[in-house]
């Protein structure tokens, strides 16, 4: 059985894609996105949006979550670059008439690396509520505009998976890594293989004791789903 954790707000094209091949499956979310109101100064960036190189969005949520506070404000600075961390968020972004461009590796580093290339000094990162990890990996100066937060889920229903003999469990954050191992602990009788969205949580993966962990070639859904299916 192939397990679905993502958040159920951004798990439905997962499960779509899911559902077209198939394959036995079931959505758990382990993790779930709430909406935080963003501390009053840094409410000051958006109103002094020209000052900045580039504008950078690091997830569905940051685009979904910010849009209140930020639309209006780049459509009168429409000049202003934006880079979109991998394509989820980019099409985010379009469906508010917002293009961006997005890293090739579709992570902080590719992020990293962009801003190093085109020479950005300063950028401001919409983003969760924990600083992002795009803060040590350059040295532009970075204003973070945290306007989400994610929240391990509290009601983790495991009904459906205990009697499987096999789980092939889509893993995309470090986040719903731990809640996984917190929440579904696999019994002696089942076989658990981990497909992870990047090399980081791959790793990670490995010091928490997994042996059978599968590296999608992007984090994307459909890469990620392909990546499952090769393991059913």
């Amino acid at each position: 059985m192939i397990v679905n954790t993502r958040p159920a707000d951004l798990g439905q094209k997962t499960n779509s894609l899911l559902e077209s091949s198939h394959q036995n499956f079931v959505h758990i979310p382990l993790t779930r996105i709430l909406e935080t109101e963003p501390p009053s100064k840094t409410l000051e960036y958006i109103n002094n949006l020209k000052g900045y190189d580039v504008l950078i969005f690091t997830s569905q949520s940051a685009v979904i979550y910010g849009r209140k506070f930020y639309q209006e404000a780049i459509v009168a600075n429409i000049n202003i670059p934006i880079l979109a961390i991998g394509l989820a968020t980019q099409e985010s972004l379009l469906k508010f008439q917002l293009t961006s461009s997005t890293p090739p590796t579709f992570d902080s580093a590719g992020l990293a690396n962009v801003i190093k290339e085109m020479g950005y000094k300063k950028c401001l990162v919409f983003c969760g509520e924990q600083n992002p990890r795009i803060v040590t990996m350059t040295d532009a100066d970075i204003d973070a505009f945290p306007c989400y937060a994610s929240h391990d889920e509290t009601n983790v229903d495991v009904s459906k998976i205990r009697n499987e003999t096999k789980l092939v469990v889509l893993i995309y954050t470090h986040q719903s890594l731990k809640v996984f191992i917190k929440e579904m602990p696999v019994n002696e009788n089942q076989e658990a293989v981990l497909i992870v969205a990047s090399r980081r949580i791959e790793e990670l993966a490995k010091e928490y004791g997994f042996r059978k962990i599968v590296l999608a070639e992007s984090p994307h859904d459909k890469e990620m789903v392909k990546a499952a299916l090769a393991e059913v």
